[in-house]
Parts: C-alpha cells; structure tokens; sequence
C-alpha cells in the first residue's frame, strides 16, 4: 500500500503520481492489461476509437493525467491508456458493501469494503490529488491508472460503490466504469449534482450501485448500468448496498447466478441487522466493516469465503470533516489509518 500527494496541471498530477508509485505499477498492469499484451498498434487504435472515445470526450483531463502517468513512471502509454480506460470494460467480479449514515456525532458517514478476488491480490493505496483550479479529491488509487473513485472530494461529497449483478443492453459507447465515479467525484458538490452527472452519461452494461453522501446528509444509491439508472433514497437515516440490485429499474437486468446472489444478499441482510446495533457514528462504522461472522461477513477471508473474495482495503469516509480512515486490509485484525483532506 502507499500514499502519493500530486498537484497542478492533469499531466503534472499524472507525472507525480507515475514517480511515486513506479515499483508498484507493473504488478497492477499484469493483472489489468495481461490479456492485450500481443495487441499490435490497429487493435490498439480500434479499442481506442470503438470504447474509449467516449471518456476522451467526457473527460480529458484523464488521457493528460495517464501521459503524466507514462512519462513519470517510465512504462509505454498504450499499457496506462488501457488499464485506466478499457481494461475493466468487461464484467466485474467486486464483492464490495457500502453503508451511510445521515447524521451521526461525526457528521455524515460512507462506509465501504473493498472485496476482491483472492487471486487478483491487493495493489490499492490512496491518492491526495490538488488540482490547478478544480477540487482537492482523497480517494483510493490504483497505480498505473487514473482511478479515483472511492473517497472524498473538498466540496464535502462522499463516494463509494459495488458493482452489481445487472446485465442491459450494451450501449453504443459508454464510459469506463471506474473513470465514471473518478470524473464525478472531480466535479459534483452535492449528492444532487453528481445524480445528474450519473444520469447525463452512459455506464457499463454490468452496473454498478454507486453510494453517496454530501456535507448536508443528503445520501443516495444509485444503481447505473448503461443507459438505465435509478435511485434509493435513506430510510430511518441509513442506507446500504451491496452487489444486487433493489429498484425496479435495474432488478429486471438481474445475472442469473444463485451463489453470487446469495452471498450479495446475505451481506445486505448483515448490514440491515449489524447498523440497527447503535448508535450512527465512527466507532459503529468500525463494529460493522469488522464482521466476520455468517452469514453475511464484510471483512472477507478467500480461502472460507463463499464465492472466495478477499477484502484489499476498507474505510470511513466524514465528507464534512474531510477526513478519511482507510484500512490496507481486513478491519477485524489490522489497524485504521487517518488520513485529512
């Protein structure tokens, strides 16, 4: 795991961030750009024009920050370009749960599991990025991408998410699943700004339900996958989710795959008891990421895990306080960092 801080310019951030997290990138591209590695230039450029162009046109800054990325970190752009834009096009297979709090002694709360694959490994860390003339984002990062889209922004919004068993038609063109909440997170204020944002570009064919909360407590599920999206709202000043979908709008896409539906909901269920316990706040947040238990367990071991998902990182997320708790591993054993916009 590490920490990077960049600033200024796309490229500039791009750069700082490729020098700091240079050992680290070629563990991550081996997992994300393995398959691409006998591409000549024309699949290249037909991946590039077919699927990319559509974040190129949404969000440029992103192809300025991967060039920084390449230069900074010495690896050949084609590998950054399709790790932070085309590798995670197809289905994914995230196991991740999300819970907010409204209103706490803390202010709002977004609280979120990072599950993975067992064999895909752990290669997040966190980014503080400055931009020239846009907002301070605090998010996790990937090395060898521009992926910043689990954290908080200086405007005092709050994002995280899980990808989610809803398979639509697939869009003609549709912006990278992981560049979506990153582009979102570097331009919405509010819960209500990054709704519209959501709803003004096409997503993934597999979905996503992305959570969010605002300085105000203004909290929101939003479950996106291509051009269909819906929104959950709190009830009783909580809302959660994990990897199904809930509104009519997005369930009748769902994957028909039992197990995975099952684990999805037993965690959802968990969650529904496990934030019932006490009193909103940090020190329930932390109660709730480290549950080990079944069925339903959010801090996640492979080897007995149902569908063998390991939890990469976990944390606590006070938009209005702009403060962010991470954990580099399993809640329920390892400690919590802090970390201050």
């Amino acid at each position: 795991m590490f920490f990077a801080k960049a600033s200024g310019t796309p490229y500039e951030m791009g750069r700082q961030l490729g020098e700091q997290t240079k050992l680290a990138i070629a563990n991550t591209l081996d997992m994300l750009v393995a398959r691409f590695r006998h591409w000549d230039d024309a699949q290249f450029e037909r991946a590039r024009e077919r699927h990319v162009a559509y974040t190129e046109r949404h969000a440029p800054e992103l192809v300025e920050e991967a060039q920084g990325i390449a230069d900074g970190s010495g690896v050949e752009l084609r590998w950054i370009y399709l790790a932070s834009f085309y590798a995670s096009m197809r289905g994914a297979l995230e196991e991740c749960s999300n819970f907010i709090f409204t209103d706490s002694p803390d202010g709002p709360i977004l609280a979120r599991t990072c599950d993975l694959p067992k064999h895909e490994g752990k290669h997040a860390g966190l980014a503080l990025v400055r931009p020239e003339g846009g907002m301070a984002v605090l998010a996790t990062h990937w090395p060898g991408t521009t992926w910043r889209g689990s954290g908080i922004n200086e405007a005092g919004l709050a994002l995280g998410g899980s990808s989610c068993a809803a398979n639509v038609p697939t869009p003609d063109e549709c912006m990278n699943p992981h560049a979506l909440p990153t582009w979102v997170l570097s331009r919405a204020e509010t819960t209500a700004e990054a709704i519209a944002l959501f709803a003004s570009v096409h997503a993934q064919p597999w979905g996503a339900n992305h959570a969010i909360v605002d300085a105000s407590g203004d909290a929101a599920i939003i479950e996106k996958a291509g051009e269909h999206q819906a929104v959950r709202r709190p009830q009783g000043g909580r809302l959660w989710c994990t990897n199904h979908a809930l509104t009519d709008e997005l369930s009748r896409f769902a994957i028909d795959d039992p197990e995975r539906r099952a684990e999805s909901t037993a965690r959802f269920d968990a969650i529904d008891r496990l934030i019932a316990r006490g009193a909103p706040g940090t020190e329930l947040a932390r109660e709730v990421l480290a549950y080990t238990g079944r069925p339903g367990a959010l801090s996640r071991y492979g080897d007995d895990d149902p569908v063998g998902s390991e939890t990469a990182w976990a944390f606590i997320a006070r938009p209005a306080a702009g403060e962010l708790e991470v954990c580099f591993s399993h809640p329920d054993r390892d400690p919590w960092r802090p970390f201050t916009l």
